[in-house]
């Protein structure tokens, strides 16, 4: 048996190499390894991962590399539901949505010269010249059903599934036993580790490529990119774990609020779900039609349904061909020709303009076989066939057609454009020398910063897309920001400059703009800044000693507001009640409890901040019911002290509350069902309460957390380390 780095393990059988598990680019796993891509998959008893929020299953490109390239069927040994998930996955990545309403799409509709007949041209990506039809799901994959302590024989081997212990047994030669409920292992799930010592300030005007490459280089890193805009980040496509990618380079996601998603095939969309799911809400560009997609494999994978999905995201619904202003820059959305509804784009800023192809069949040969056949309309053709080369600078893929435009289109360019092309989707070996054609760099280090005219206006930009994300500012009238960047300083740091010492009396108000710092409590770290971080506003408030010390650990640079100015800046503003309120239910213990609780815990700085600031302390004397079995939850229990007991309908103990424990599953909050437990004090208790309308609004801004209450409130989890 072999552990595969990305997850999963291989096993070789008399029926071919098994393989368990199928985590987002696994086939990179076999490729590195010399091995072929497995035919056979046996799904994990999770098809997600709430350790890494994503796909532990993500079969579409093995499916795609043995039909397309082998020429065979994948087997996909699972469960009678798993299957039914698997079937609509498959559907939905490699034939795109069964409707398709574009008519909202474009200006005009239907009327629009150059809509398109989608239907058609996706159509056309099925016809397959060795079957002499258009292919189905059913030609891609073959199902085998698992049924509990039902061995199924396959081939010359025989499989068992043991739902109970979480067992499969492969029956061979000999017998072999893994688990059904495989995961990313923990050294896989990468905590904030400090990597790069380098801070890195946005440009204006950049692009950050984060991989070049495609889904079946195993070298390589799947494309995708950071378009930086007055100094703040959009993601397109973000390829898997880029947000880890990010910390690791010191930068923290954040500064990257929004994301662009072009079309749903895997490699493009599993670093979009994983961001939302890890980080909290973002703003997302994308079509209406893309989006459908988009929220159907989601709803699939994790089991929320759309309307929860909906919810923990700011979709921004684009137009074709109307112009959309994102952080300052116009950005113009194509459709593109490809095997699903895909999107490409341009983007004009300060005189500058970039255009991304996106995935897309850019080839005049192909324009004029599709139009002669009817698949492509006059408007459609004239359309694609009118690229725009002459941009200042060209992100244009290369591939394998007819999915991806051939190298030799982009060879035969003229030097002009050459010059401004940045080509992703292909590898070094596929450019020949002294072509006039170049790979995007890659890195953070290699970001391509985009000369443009300065404006008196910039800097204050970047302040305020930054402090418009803060919890503790939201609320602050639009009026009040020219005041703000009136009183603000910018104060630079070097690695182990303390900021503020524990025990002193602070006189400033800290918000990092680029590089990381410590806070340590009694000689022990318990959180790490990052850019967005704020800090030094309770002592500010209360006027006692900072129990914290805040010490860089990189080059920092930071904003800060000195005390008189910060507390004039507040005062008349709901800021002053609620850090006054925050301060009140630390000297409570607030801290403590989230501390305490083992998932809490490893929320960011500002998350803890925004929950302390819904707590409301309570006091409860002995033989208190403080919850009825069977009602709703009217708010969340964060337990301080005291004993008290969760008692089933039967008033039989389930567990013993103790200091950090949570109380207030989703479900239960909404009064979807009611409580399946009661809870009765036995002493004089103490816990923090969070109205469930404020809990679930956090859940909305936090939907990592939210998905992690949705699946332990599915296995019944009460305990310590319970959320």
């Amino acid at each position: 048996m072999i552990k595969l780095s990305k997850g999963g393990v291989l096993l070789d059988t008399t029926a071919g190499v098994i393989q368990v598990g199928a985590p987002p680019e696994t086939i990179k796993d076999s490729m590195a390894l010399n091995r072929d891509v497995p035919a056979i998959y046996i799904a994990p008893k999770n098809l997600f991962s709430h350790k890494k929020m994503a796909s532990f299953f993500d079969i579409e490109f093995p499916c795609n590399f043995n039909f397309f390239i082998k020429k065979q069927k994948t087997t996909i040994i699972c469960t009678e539901s798993q299957k039914e998930i698997i079937l609509k996955l498959i559907q939905e990545s490699v034939f795109g949505p069964e409707v398709l309403n574009l008519e909202i799409e474009y200006v005009n509709g239907r009327k629009n010269f150059a809509f398109p007949d989608m239907r058609k041209e996706m159509e056309y990506f099925t016809y397959d010249s060795r079957l002499k039809r258009h292919f189905n799901v059913h030609d891609i994959v073959e199902f085998i059903v698992l049924y509990n302590h039902q061995p199924v024989d396959f081939s010359d081997i025989s499989i068992e599934l043991d739902m109970e212990q979480a067992k499969l047994f492969i029956h061979d030669r000999e017998t072999s036993e893994i688990p059904w409920n495989l995961d990313y292992d923990d050294n896989e799930i990468e905590e904030m580790v400090l990597k790069s010592e380098e801070i890195f300030i946005p440009p204006s005007f950049g692009i950050t490529t984060l991989g070049s490459s495609h889904g079946f280089d195993p070298k390589g890193k799947t494309s995708g990119y950071i378009f930086w805009i007055n100094g703040v980040g959009i993601f397109v496509d973000p390829p898997i774990d880029s947000a880890l990618w990010l910390m690791d380079e010191n930068v923290d996601p954040k500064m990257v609020n929004s994301v662009i998603l072009t079309h749903c095939h895997s490699d493009h969309d599993s670093g979009v779900m994983q961001k939302i799911l890890q980080e909290g809400r973002i703003t997302l560009y994308t079509t209406p039609t893309i989006f459908s997609s988009f929220l159907k494999k989601i709803s699939l994978l994790t089991g929320l349904n759309e309307i929860d999905i909906v919810q923990l995201i700011d979709f921004v619904p684009i137009t074709i061909g109307k112009p959309i202003n994102i952080n300052g820059a116009k950005v113009v959305f194509e459709y593109r020709l490809h095997s699903i509804p895909t999107i490409g784009f341009e983007v004009h800023f300060k005189g500058t303009s970039v255009v991304c192809s996106s995935d897309h069949l850019n080839d005049l040969f192909y324009f004029n076989e599709l139009y002669e056949k009817g698949v492509l309309t006059k408007g459609r053709y004239e359309k694609l066939s009118s690229f725009n080369w002459d941009r200042d600078i060209i992100i244009h893929e290369a591939g394998v057609p007819p999915l991806h435009t051939p190298i030799e289109v982009l060879l035969n360019l003229p030097a002009e454009y050459k010059r401004r092309i940045f080509l992703v989707h292909t590898d070094q070996s596929k450019i020949p020398p002294e072509s006039g054609l170049r790979i995007a760099p890659t890195g953070l280090a290699n970001t391509m910063v985009i000369d443009t005219e300065p404006t008196i206006h910039g800097e204050s930009i970047q302040i305020l897309n930054i402090v418009s994300y803060l919890d503790i500012f939201q609320e602050i009238p639009f009026y009040k920001a020219a005041e703000f960047l009136s009183i603000i300083k910018y104060l630079k740091f070097n690695p182990g400059d303390v900021l503020v010492q524990e025990g002193d009396i602070n006189r400033r108000f800290f918000i990092i703009i680029a590089g990381k710092a410590t806070l340590i409590e009694r000689d022990k770290t318990k959180a790490i800044l990052t850019s967005g971080s704020y800090f030094g506003e309770s002592s500010l408030i209360t006027g006692k000693p900072a129990e914290d010390s805040i010490i860089a650990l990189t080059d920092l640079i930071t904003i800060s507001i000195d005390k008189s100015d910060f507390l004039d800046f507040i005062s008349n503003t709901p800021i002053l009640e609620k850090l006054k309120k925050l301060g009140k239910v630390r000297n409570q213990g607030s801290w403590g409890v989230i501390d305490s609780n083992d998932f809490f815990k490893t929320v960011t700085i500002n998350q803890k901040n925004y929950l302390e600031s819904l707590f409301v302390y309570e006091q409860v004397e002995k033989d208190h019911k403080v919850v009825q079995y069977n009602s709703a939850l009217e708010y969340a229990i964060f337990w301080l002290d005291g004993d008290a007991s969760l008692l089933d309908k039967n008033n039989k103990e389930i567990t013993r509350l103790r200091e950090g424990d949570y109380l207030g599953d989703p479900q239960h909050l909404l009064g979807e069902t009611g409580l399946d437990y009661s809870l009765i004090t036995h002493s004089t208790c103490h816990f923090f309460k969070v109205d469930w309308n404020e809990m679930l609004k956090f859940f909305q801004k936090n939907p990592g957390i939210l998905l992690e209450l949705r699946k332990r409130e599915k296995d019944h989890y009460y305990h310590r380390k319970a959320v």
